[in-house]
């Protein structure tokens, strides 16, 4: 009977050995699990760099009125067509102010025009080329023609790499090419060939310099067979008939310089001759009595010209 006691009571302490060591097993376990250390957040992103800011390139104002102190007119072209200057311009104010003229500094009588600018342009920052000069005898200003004026485009700054980029979305379908490579004009079409030559404006063609350093504009493209290929910037009107005939019609009209005080300079009134079939030639600088004296400036190539003003 003693015997048979002390066989039940080892075998129950053998058990509750067995269920202690695995109880201990298991918190031994739990405990490691719970010390294991928590992943590192991740930093965020660095944010973008600002883009920097426009930095205009070309000749600044004081190189440029260095340049018009010294020559004639015909030197001062000679030396500024063509070159990039870099401009911070401001709408031209007070009496005798050529109208739509910008300056730089109000106490010279230096001004610029645009020939061509962008929409909504008042001024600022611009860098461009020079497209022409003429000096103004009598009121002493000095007129520089800017090719386009226009802000710098601003420079362009690679963004910082994003930790986790979004898939990016399936893309578009193309647009079908256009004919042209850019926007129709003014009375032209994609193409560049004038379809409208009363509508036509002034710097949509190409700028050229012809016969006696006369500058002038060419705009549109030749009608086959055009009289106009044999035509020059700056020639008189005399010769411009004998190489192309007598015009289809033929008239004059006020130019908006006739109305800017102490403006003497030639271009206040212009005198076109419009050729059916070939386009329209236009002059200035003659008298409003006498048109014989006015010079070429503005080819308008046509070739559906209807010859009538």
């Amino acid at each position: 009977m003693n015997l048979r006691i002390s066989f039940s009571t080892l075998a129950m302490t053998a058990a509750i050995a067995v269920l202690a060591a695995g109880c201990a097993t298991k918190q031994s376990g739990t405990a490691t699990q719970a010390a294991a250390p928590a992943p590192a957040p991740q930093a965020a992103p660095a944010p973008a760099a600002p883009p920097a800011p426009p930095v205009p390139e070309g000749m600044s104002y004081d190189e440029l009125t260095g340049v018009l102190g010294n020559g004639n007119e015909k030197r001062v072209r000679q030396e500024l067509v063509g070159k990039t200057v870099a401009l911070n311009l401001a709408k031209a104010k007070g009496r005798g102010v050529p109208a739509g003229h910008y300056e730089v500094d109000d106490t010279d009588a230096t001004y610029f025009r645009c020939r061509t600018a962008a929409p909504g342009f008042a001024g600022g920052e611009v860098s461009t080329k020079v497209a022409g000069y003429r000096f103004v005898t009598k009121s002493k200003q000095r007129i520089v023609d800017l090719e386009r004026c226009a802000a710098p485009e601003p420079v362009k700054s690679a963004a910082a790499p994003a930790a986790a980029p979004a898939p990016a979305p399936a893309p578009k379908p193309a647009a079908p090419a256009r004919a042209s490579g850019g926007p129709a004009k003014a009375g032209m079409d994609a193409q560049g060939n004038v379809v409208d030559s009363s509508k036509v404006e002034a710097g949509s063609g190409r700028t050229v310099k012809g016969i006696n350093d006369y500058e002038g504009e060419i705009t549109g493209n030749p009608a086959p067979n055009s009289k106009f290929s044999k035509l020059q910037i700056g020639m008189p009107v005399r010769q411009v008939t004998d190489l192309a005939g007598p015009p289809t019609d033929q008239g004059a009209y006020i130019t908006g310089k006739a109305w800017i005080p102490f403006y003497f300079g030639a271009d206040r009134h212009r005198f076109e001759m419009t050729y059916k079939g070939q386009g329209r030639l236009i002059f200035a600088g003659g008298g409003m009595g006498d048109f014989s004296s006015g010079h070429l400036i503005w080819i308008i190539h046509n070739a559906n010209e209807a010859g009538y003003r």
